[in-house]
């Protein structure tokens, strides 16, 4: 919870930025997977067999090379432990966000959804490759 509600991190999650978010559910479901680092983490959440959406909380200071160190350290994890399709959502204001997930190996899935009150975003898509 810390990291989701930092002034640096809550900002870009959607929804109100004055409201807290508590993801103690979240983490207490067996299904999810978060991954945890010196700088930030990962909410991989269960979506469907095999599948996880990734929701990204990196702070300042681990924004860059850490935060790519960090990643391809838990996409291996995932797929290691048996993901098959990882996928996320990004605002399609936030031009670091898409960058950072391209250069992850994701991929435009040509979908929009709805996000906590911002609008359409576009989906990010990586299917593992046989």
């Amino acid at each position: 919870n810390y990291l989701v509600n930092h002034p640096s991190v809550r900002p870009f999650i959607g929804g109100d930025p004055e409201t807290e978010l508590d993801l103690s559910s979240a983490v207490a479901d067996a299904q999810n997977i978060f991954l945890d680092g010196e700088h930030g983490g990962f909410a991989c959440c269960w979506s469907a067999p095999n599948t996880y959406e990734i929701h990204t909380f990196i702070l300042p200071e681990g924004r860059g090379a850490w935060a790519m160190e960090f990643a391809a350290w838990g996409k291996a994890y995932l797929f290691e432990n048996g993901a098959k399709h990882i996928w996320t959502r990004v605002h399609p204001d936030a031009r670091n966000v898409k960058a950072f997930t391209l250069r992850m190996g994701l991929v435009p899935a040509g979908h929009h959804t709805i996000d906590l009150g911002v609008g359409p975003v576009k989906y990010e898509l990586f299917e593992r490759r046989a």
